[in-house]
């Protein structure tokens, strides 16, 4: 461990010297308690939220060495993503040593989370243009939202959606990039407002022909990956608006071993994903705002084996409607209260016809008894007919001692239902299910957990800020997939496809799970000269599962187990340099040897850089663009035997333009 925290220093400490060296702040350097946090349900200062939360302007967003927002979270402090390709092909995100399931992503404050499987919950239906913010929140948000957000929760808030104010004018924005293996890429968007009315639209598009697979069969991962997004709000009246969405995604990639670890895998994989959402909003006054939003959803998954296999074909529909009303009695006391109903529903060729309903009410109040004292307590009713009716509370607390330093903590219950893939994957198949493959359970229970956090925030500078959490969660009936015996899982599930002979990957519930660590993180933004700015951040992650019983556990051994990783950018008017990576280290991949299984193994540490390099063609409106993709060309695997993207350099241009 002392060798991952000297690398963490070795990156971070230079940067925080640098910074104190500084006086002067840069432009962008915003303390804590000016960056509204609105995941909160509550619009909270973030320094007054008891919680570890990261923020990120949606104005920044080009300066990342990046090409879609899920390669974007990868480069953030203390969040991990496992790939299965890059450029937003597929990844799952985890929080504090969570499962990719227990994770919930928002749009808006609206639930994204596919109710298929949680390895859809990085296709977001959104166009970086819109985005006016990204927030990352640590920790449980079940109490606000309901189940899945047991290690923490993101939320993408929109400029049009947002009930924030910007002036009147036009922003015209587009990076357009080509590079190897055929890659083109492009990402273009708009966003004007005048006399009440907004609008903004987009599209991020991806698409390779792809390096050469280093698997048995070969093949290359090739993509195509699109999505377009239109949305508008306009002010009614003085009090009143509305707002509306309208986004389509496609993919179209090569998804060889991305769910199996067998040798005659030559899997492809189409998905499609129509989001339309709308909200009315009502500005009684200063103090009191009612909101009601409603979201639907199709999705569709079609996913090939093998070119002489039949086909799993699944379509989702998705519907939540939630409304909540706001009030700030006095300047030390507000609350929201509010209710969710959604439905969940599939039909599939492979898992069956299925339908879930949810709903839920919650309240959450704001309190400052004290000068730098703020108590947040929400509480949530929830229903669902998986796992029934559970009441679940969340208390945060954060205390100013000084300008400087802010001590936080919370705790909070988190519970989760299984997903149709993780109680009904391979049910109905035709034919025989093959050896290796992901068998859901039908009878599987809710996780339900508990979490507990305590927290610093100390900026010794302006420019300067230094945060550390200890956390620690404790869950009864984690849901994993686990290896056993055909016979055995033909006994949990009674499925009458299986063969009792070979071996499967069967979703169960394990005893318990014991998950505690540490995140820490160093953040700068600093004047380096009238003309120079270094905004960067790096943090570093050490996570400790505990696991109860004899268990070996498949997506509890991809968790880093140390995880540094981070982004730097030195900005000039004249040209700007962005490096961001991680560095990973877990246990080795635990594999059943077979006639059938090519036994891809993970490797068990590796580090990967992205770097982008800009120069001003027509300051502040064309740029020169330069990037490479895993800069040192690790070789590595995220899942299963799905190798990652080696090295892949691009270049293009990059157009900003206002208003």
């Amino acid at each position: 461990m002392p060798r991952f925290l000297l690398l963490a220093a070795s990156v971070a400490l230079p940067l925080a010297v640098r910074a104190q060296q500084l006086t002067v702040p840069a432009d962008t350097a915003r303390r804590l308690g000016e960056v509204t946090v609105y995941a909160t349900r509550l619009g909270q200062l973030a320094g007054q939220t008891g919680r570890y939360v990261t923020v990120v302007p949606g104005s920044t967003l080009s300066r990342y060495p990046v090409a879609s927002l899920d390669d974007l979270l990868r480069l953030l402090p203390n969040i991990e993503i496992q790939g299965r390709g890059s450029f937003g092909t597929q990844s799952d995100i985890t929080l504090r040593g969570s499962t990719f399931n227990q994770v919930l992503i928002l749009l808006d404050g609206m639930r994204l989370n596919d109710p298929l499987t949680g390895h859809f919950n990085g296709y977001f239906p959104i166009s970086p243009a819109e985005i006016e913010q990204i927030e990352v929140v640590r920790g449980p948000g079940a109490a606000l939202y309901g189940p899945d957000a047991v290690g923490g929760f993101i939320n993408i808030v929109t400029k049009t959606f947002a009930a924030t104010h910007r002036p009147d004018g036009t922003e015209l924005a587009g990076t357009f990039l080509a590079g190897e293996y055929g890659l083109k890429s492009t990402n273009a968007g708009f966003y004007g407002q005048d006399h009440g009315l907004r609008l903004a639209g987009g599209i991020l598009n991806n698409t390779a022909s792809g390096q050469l697979l280093d698997l048995p069969g070969g093949g290359r991962n090739d993509f195509k990956l699109n999505t377009y997004s239109l949305s508008g709000a306009y002010q009614i009246t003085e009090k009143f608006s509305a707002a509306a969405r309208a986004s389509f995604d496609r993919r179209d990639y090569n998804a060889q071993n991305f769910y199996t670890t067998n040798s005659g895998d030559r899997a492809r994989e189409t998905t499609t994903r129509d989001w339309y959402q709308g909200q009315l909003r009502y500005q009684w006054n200063e103090r009191a705002r009612t909101e009601l939003s409603i979201v639907g959803t199709s999705s569709t998954d079609f996913y090939v084996y093998t070119p002489t296999t039949a086909a799993s074909d699944h379509l989702m529909h998705y519907l939540n409607v939630q409304g909540q009303h706001q009030l700030q009695l006095s300047d030390k006391l507000r609350f929201t209260l509010g209710g969710q109903a959604d439905r969940r529903a599939v039909q599939s060729n492979d898992r069956g016809d299925h339908t879930v309903w949810h709903a839920g009410a919650f309240a959450v109040a704001a309190i400052a008894p004290s000068p730098g004292l703020n108590i947040t307590a929400a509480l949530r009713l929830d229903h669902d007919q998986n796992y029934g009716t559970e009441v679940v509370p969340q208390l945060n607390a954060s205390q100013q001692v000084s300008e400087r330093l802010t001590v936080r903590g919370a705790v909070g219950r988190g519970i989760r239902a299984p997903n149709f893939t993780e109680q009904y994957n391979s049910a109905i198949r035709p034919g025989v299910v093959p050896s290796g493959f992901n068998v859901g359970s039908p009878g599987l229970r809710a996780e339900r957990t508990w979490n507990y956090e305590a927290g610093l925030d100390y900026q010794p500078r302006p420019a300067l800020t230094l945060r550390g959490t200890y956390f620690n969660r404790y869950g009864r009936n984690l849901i994993d997939y686990v290896a056993a015996s055909g016979s055995q899982t033909i006994e949990t599930t009674g499925f009458t496809n299986l063969n009792p002979n070979a071996t499967y990957r069967l979703a169960e519930n394990l005893f318990a799970v014991t998950t505690q660590g540490i995140e820490t993180e160093v953040t700068s933004r600093a004047r380096l000269a009238s003309t120079l700015r270094l905004d960067g951040s790096v943090g570093y992650t050490w996570v400790h599962l505990g696991v109860a019983g004899d268990v070996q556990s498949q997506y509890l051994s991809n968790v880093a187990r140390h995880l540094v990783s981070g982004n730097l950018s030195l900005v000039h008017q004249r040209f700007t340099l962005s490096v961001g990576g991680l560095y990973k280290v877990r246990a080795a991949q635990q594999t059943v040897p077979s006639a059938s299984t090519n036994l891809a193994v993970l490797t068990p540490s590796y580090a990967v850089f992205n770097a982008r390099l800009e120069l001003a063609l027509l300051p502040e409106r064309v740029w020169l663009v330069g990037q490479a993709q895993n800069l040192f060309n690790a070789h590595y695997s995220d899942l299963l035997g799905a190798p990652m993207p080696t090295r892949w350099l691009m270049a293009g241009v990059r157009v900003a333009l206002k208003r």
